[in-house]
């Protein structure tokens, strides 16, 4: 689709500063990709001077900016805050695709599941028993969903997710490829005679408008339920332990690991590879840096690091003075000899 900028600012609730551009845009694209009859975009304003070079060298036909960025050479379409403008153009340039409701022919639906007439069922996916499938659901290529397992209103997992049984999730929430939510949590009673298997009877709880990347793991509850609340997104490549329970809005980003049982109160954020020893909680509002690691309870709207865990401020501290460690050595060494030397001359 393409439209004029004045239209454009006009569709996407901005304000347009310069000359409209001959050609119409068309799409959106990167300061350094963008070609004739696309616009790009310049986030916040601490870094214009810093673009001001690329954007004198684009292609593009105009750029989605702050209303405080200051003069740009060429057409802009402003915004109070230039996200806004972003993600209104993305979503403008690529809409999401319709879904056509139905069942593939090549799909499996039990007899017994219930799959409302508005839901969508991909090639090849699989409804077992006493599944439910909410209003324009989707499930794509090769889905399983599992026995007593339900999708809510709106929700998609993508080619290959795996929804065991008596796993749910939400309304409008999003499961990427190759995702596995209720597979057996990591449960044995050690004996002598070996590892023997704790039955796992709980299920994965999936709050609504959670978004979870590729390859994530969710294990199935020894018993009661692993929940994931409302809001939260989780990045790819993340583990979460049977029993684990994280709250609303909450952000975990890719190679994570969570212990079971832990629990992550509201809004917190864990890094990357940041990771939990099993029982503690994660006050709300906290941040745990990259590859930090909770050994133990953290209060609330607390910025964390290190292993063993500790404040952020603290662990950089410490970061700075073992950048200093070989020269404290050597200057060590030089004053022991020079101790000794002393000595030796006051024999």
């Amino acid at each position: 689709m393409a439209v004029t900028l004045e239209e454009l600012a006009r569709i996407l609730g901005g304000r347009l500063d310069g000359p409209a551009p001959g050609p119409a845009i068309s799409g959106i694209a990167s300061i350094a990709e963008a070609g004739p009859g696309q616009i790009t975009f310049l986030a916040g304003v601490k870094n214009v001077q810093k673009h001001l070079g690329e954007l004198a060298a684009t292609r593009a036909a105009a750029v989605i900016a702050a209303d405080q960025a200051g003069p740009l050479p060429l057409p802009a379409i402003r915004f109070p805050a230039p996200y806004q403008g972003f993600l209104a153009a993305l979503t403008f340039f690529h809409p999401a695709e319709p879904l056509v409701p139905g069942i593939h022919p090549t799909a499996f639906v039990h007899e017994e599941a219930v799959v409302d007439p508005a839901a969508m069922i991909g090639p090849l996916a699989v409804v077992e028993a006493a599944a439910v499938i909410g209003p324009r659901a989707r499930l794509d290529a090769q889905v399983f969903v599992g026995r007593g397992a339900r999708v809510g209103a709106g929700s998609r997992l993508y080619p290959q997710v795996v929804l065991r049984e008596g796993c749910t999730v939400g309304e409008h929430s999003i499961i990427h490829s190759g995702t596995v939510l209720g597979s057996d949590g990591f449960g044995y009673h050690s004996t002598a005679a070996g590892h023997d298997k704790i039955p796992q009877v709980g299920i994965v709880e999936i709050g609504d408008r959670v978004e979870i990347g590729a390859n994530v793991t969710i294990d199935r509850a020894t018993m009661g339920k692993t929940r994931v609340g409302d809001g939260t997104k989780i990045d790819n490549l993340v583990h979460l332990a049977h029993n684990v329970q994280v709250g609303r809005d909450c952000i975990i980003v890719a190679q994570v690991g969570v212990s079971g049982s832990t629990v992550l109160e509201d809004r917190v954020t864990l890094a990357g590879q940041a990771g939990t020893v099993g029982h503690v909680t994660v006050g709300r509002g906290t941040t745990v840096a990259a590859r930090g690691v909770v050994t133990h309870d953290v209060p609330p709207g607390q910025l964390v690091s290190g292993f063993p865990l500790k404040p952020h401020a603290e662990e950089k501290r410490i970061m700075m003075a073992l950048r200093k460690l070989p020269e404290l050595i050597k200057t060590v060494r030089h004053l022991e000899q020079e101790l000794d030397r002393l000595r030796k001359n006051d024999e």
